[in-house]
């Protein structure tokens, strides 16, 4: 993981927080998909079992974004 240079997600819609990673940025919506086939609680995410946090790692490690 790397700093930043300001909190606010490169999609310009709001700050580069959890929730607007792993739910709502519009730019990684295929890939949400395809590591949640169907919707997923933002809890199970990430405070879920070790399959689940797991796939949020995966999700994260793909995204290619910079947290």
């Amino acid at each position: 993981m790397k700093l930043v240079p300001s909190p606010t997600c490169s999609c310009g819609l709001e700050d580069q927080i959890t929730d607007h990673i792993l739910q709502k940025r519009p730019i990684l919506e295929s890939l949400r998909k395809t590591v949640w086939p169907t919707a997923f609680p933002f809890r199970c995410q990430l405070y879920g079992g070790k399959e689940d946090l797991e796939k949020t790692v995966s999700f994260v490690s793909l995204s290619g974004l910079r947290v």
